[in-house]
């Protein structure tokens, strides 16, 4: 089955395509009424945010005091330098694992609530030329889990590559905060696209090949998620939700396409 448009959209149209879809979600959630479906996977995701961004506040405190304690710099500006690295590679870690386990976590946890959102929202758009196609609350957590576990190995590893440049000053900051950022919205906007290719009866393989041709609008949809996580508590309840509105907004389009 092929879902390629006749002509794709270039990486960075396809990004801004993305991210601006997140502008058209509460006026989709309010012209539809779609409020009430939002609240509870809302509250799952705030009480399980705050527990991981906790346990990696703990667990990169100790790294930093161990690597700190590990060197020790002959001159008063290279121990500033290299505190100032460790502090930076730090904030990174913290912030990439974060969002590597929110990810692989919440969305997992959450996927048959969101997988009803986004069958909610296709419902209001379409409306009557709506088809439904209905996998149940356990092969819906079965597929989510198998979508968010897909390429887990190759992400660890672009993510610790893009970490280890952290260790560089200045320069090596950079690529590592643009690349481990690139890496987590890539996959990201992978699993939000996947809930509405789910609901039109698109296997895994069929949505994977779907989103791998339109790689810019899979990272401006896991950006937008990503720039709602830096805001907390609200951003914590409400982005996987949005995030899921707004890939199902952009799947519709290029299904239509």
């Amino acid at each position: 089955m092929s879902h390629r448009s006749a002509k794709s959209p270039s990486f960075l149209a396809g990004v801004f395509s993305g991210l601006s879809a997140y502008l058209k979600v509460p006026g989709v959630l309010f012209r539809y009424r779609l409020w009430p479906f939002q609240l509870l996977p809302a509250a799952i995701s705030l009480v399980v945010s705050a527990l991981l961004f906790y346990g990696f506040f703990v667990a990169t405190g100790k790294f930093t005091g161990w690597m700190d304690g590990l060197i020790r710099a002959p001159w008063e500006w290279l121990d500033t330098t290299i505190n100032w690295t460790l502090a930076v590679l730090a904030f990174l870690i913290l912030i990439a694992g974060f969002f590597f386990a929110h990810k692989h976590i919440v969305l997992i946890l959450l996927a048959p609530f969101l997988g009803t959102i986004a069958e909610e929202t296709m419902k209001a758009i379409k409306g009557k030329d709506f088809v439904k196609t209905d996998l149940g609350f356990g092969p819906a957590l079965a597929r989510g889990a198998k979508i968010n576990l897909r390429y887990i190995t190759r992400e660890i590893f672009t993510n610790l590559i893009f970490l280890a440049c952290g260790l560089i000053p200045l320069i090596g900051s950079a690529v590592s905060a643009f690349g481990t950022f690139f890496t987590q919205a890539r996959f990201l906007g992978y699993g939000l696209v996947d809930f509405p290719l789910e609901n039109r009866g698109l296997s895994v393989e069929e949505s994977d090949a779907f989103v791998r041709e339109r790689t810019g609008l899979s990272v401006g949809i896991g950006g937008g998620y990503m720039l709602l996580m830096a805001i907390p508590f609200v951003g914590w309840m409400f982005a996987p939700t949005f995030g899921t509105v707004a890939g199902t907004i952009r799947a519709i389009e290029e299904l239509d396409d």
